[in-house]
């Protein structure tokens, strides 16, 4: 019988991602989660198939939720369509829609469930959802925010991270919790973002130390 032929294998990169090693991962872990599912879904499995070592991938993702977070992240870029840039609440309520919808379908929404739960677990999965996933999504919204600020809709200090911190906290409730069925309560939701950015929601004055940790954060976010 002739032997399964593997991905041959790639030179080290150490910390730093090589870009096409990166990609042979994520197709990897893709092509595995396929097969197998989310609970039998492992690293070795993965590694195996991309042809790298295992301490290659947990350098780059600190547990196995981790990297299935990462295939579930490409899935859902592929998926989103970025807002018309004209009204602010029409613009969040458009790229909240399409998450939502996304997560009604039982193998994106199922999974999503079943990353969370596993992560949230873990401190160290916790700092990657708080530290990379989190910010990663929330930069999608950003753009309807940077939009809104260029055309003079909301003032240019508004804290635009506690607002999409509203939106992204009540999204992952209703997700949890199996309520995402009615898209009318986006654009309710949405609305009330839109009306607390134009009236005024100011950044707070940042400490060195927070400073220093949002420097941490877009390194983290970069490699």
């Amino acid at each position: 019988m002739a032997r399964k032929k593997t991905a041959p294998a790639r030179p080290r990169t150490g910390n730093r991602r090589n870009p096409l090693l990166h990609q042979a991962i994520i197709d990897a872990a893709t092509e595995v989660l396929a097969k197998e599912g989310p609970t039998r879904f492992t690293i070795e499995a993965v590694a195996k198939l991309a042809g790298c070592g295992k301490p290659t991938i947990y350098r780059w993702w600190p547990s196995r939720p981790a990297l299935l977070l990462e295939v579930f992240d490409q899935a859902v870029k592929q998926e989103l369509v970025a807002p018309e840039g004209k009204d602010l609440a029409k613009d969040l309520a458009a790229m909240l829609r399409q998450v939502w919808r996304l997560w009604r379908t039982e193998s994106m929404g199922s999974l999503f469930r079943l990353i969370l739960s596993e992560m949230m677990l873990e401190k160290e999965g916790a700092r990657y959802l708080r530290e990379v996933f989190i910010p990663r999504r929330q930069a999608f919204s950003a753009i309807a925010f940077q939009a809104a600020k260029d055309r003079g809709e909301i003032p240019q200090e508004t804290d635009v991270k506690l607002l999409m911190d509203l939106i992204y906290g009540y999204s992952v409730f209703r997700l949890i919790t199996r309520q995402i069925d009615d898209d009318q309560i986006v654009d309710r939701i949405c609305a009330t973002v839109a009306k607390l950015a134009r009236s005024g929601v100011p950044s707070p004055v940042r400490t060195e130390n927070q400073r220093r940790s949002g420097a941490l954060s877009r390194t983290v976010n970069s490699q």
